[in-house]
């Protein structure tokens, strides 16, 4: 062989080692995934692989660690590579959690990076309860802290779907999920899967068929009070099993704290929580109860955007006595009150209203909220 082919040749090596390099340092921008179908682990995973992180993405998960480990002992912790971890021996049943950033980007359009965090933990077994994983939107305000955050659950023991598979792209999280084994005891051949599309809008975290097929998607108003005051917090975020929007608000006054929420699909879901201080002599007082239940109605009716559904339970139980037995005989309704003494707090009456809007009979259970059907399954003895 002449010594210029041999020249040529050398050239070639060199160049095509040069080509590897520095493909492999390009750092890479999508985190790759792979279908977990072992029992003992979460559902996604990221595929092992070194990443160095800038000083602002390091110093945020610190801050999802130390929120982490909070007031625990900890045996062993590791924040110097992607993904950062923290590991408890949790008398006995130890488990680790990670948390590395799946995807990061400007989702609200503020001049602001935002972040979707995989936070994975792992127990000793998959039917652990330490045993879960959630991809989890953060909404940043600075650098280092949230001004929101949505979770969607991508695994737990006894979660509704798992997450086989999750991808960005086009700035949408894309998932395909399957129902869990164990939720629906089915045979794996038996379970049913769908893919679906999530997207960050108008202030909060959307899966787009809940936008396009959901009536609930349609109110008017994102609020549950009316503008008064005492109106704590409002808070709009996704139910983690169906993916739908919740809307969260408190409302304080003197002694009287009350919690309310919204969600649903075509079934539009009420519930309301009120906690009162009263005279432990009347606490018990059949009478005392149903009055001050009927005047907690009539306090929502007046005071929130759900008067016309809150009214249909109000007349309801003016001519019926209260119970805690769910109540269907009105068509196109469902309610029930819950009237109870605080465990912890003798001097502290608990009163929760349920009121479901019921125009979709074909959405009773999750994975038909999830899938948003409309019709009935064929030779369903339920329907």
């Amino acid at each position: 062989m002449s010594f210029k082919s041999i020249y040529y040749i050398s050239n070639k090596i060199i160049l095509l080692v040069f080509i590897v390099l520095a493909f492999s340092c390009k750092k890479e921008v999508k985190t790759k995934h792979k279908k977990i179908t072992k029992d003992t682990i979460s559902a996604v995973e990221p595929e092992e692989e070194k990443i160095i992180l800038t000083e602002i993405e390091s110093n945020f998960l610190k801050r999802l660690i130390s929120e982490e480990i909070g007031s625990q002992k900890y045996k062993e912790m590791q924040i110097s590579e992607s993904p950062y971890y923290v590991s408890f021996a949790n008398d006995g049943d130890p488990y680790t959690v990670s948390f590395s950033i799946f995807e990061k980007g400007d989702f609200n359009n503020d001049g602001i990076i935002d972040y979707v965090i995989n936070r994975s933990s792992e127990g000793m077994l998959g039917g652990n309860a330490n045993t879960n994983q959630d991809f989890i939107f953060y909404i940043m305000k600075d650098e280092i802290k949230e001004k929101e955050s949505h979770s969607i659950l991508a695994y737990a023991p006894f979660s509704y779907n798992i997450i086989d598979e999750a991808n960005f792209i086009d700035n949408k999280f894309k998932i395909k999920v399957t129902q869990n084994f164990r939720t629906y005891s089915s045979s794996v051949e038996d379970l049913k899967s769908t893919s679906l599309s999530f997207i960050y809008k108008n202030g909060n975290l959307y899966e787009e068929s809940y936008l396009s097929s959901c009536k609930a998607a349609k109110l008017k108003s994102k609020t549950i009070f009316n503008d008064i005051p005492g109106v704590e917090t409002r808070t709009r975020s996704i139910e983690m099993h169906n993916y739908t929007e919740t809307i969260l608000e408190v409302y304080r006054k003197n002694d009287t704290i009350i919690n309310a929420s919204v969600g649903g699909c075509d079934n539009l879901m009420l519930e309301f929580n009120a906690f009162y201080k009263v005279d432990p002599d009347k606490i018990n007082d059949t009478e005392f109860r149903e009055e001050t239940a009927m005047q907690f109605l009539e306090f929502l009716a007046k005071n929130t955007q759900f008067s016309k559904e809150i009214n249909v339970a109000i007349n309801y139980y003016e001519n019926n006595a209260i119970t805690d037995k769910y109540i269907e005989k009105i068509k196109g309704y469902g309610f029930r009150i819950f009237i109870r003494k605080n465990k912890e707090d003798k001097e502290e009456l608990e009163i929760s209203v349920q009121i479901d809007k019921l125009d979709n009979p074909y959405q009773k259970e999750n994975w038909e909220i999830t899938t948003r059907n409309k019709t009935a399954p064929p030779d369903d003895e339920d329907y």
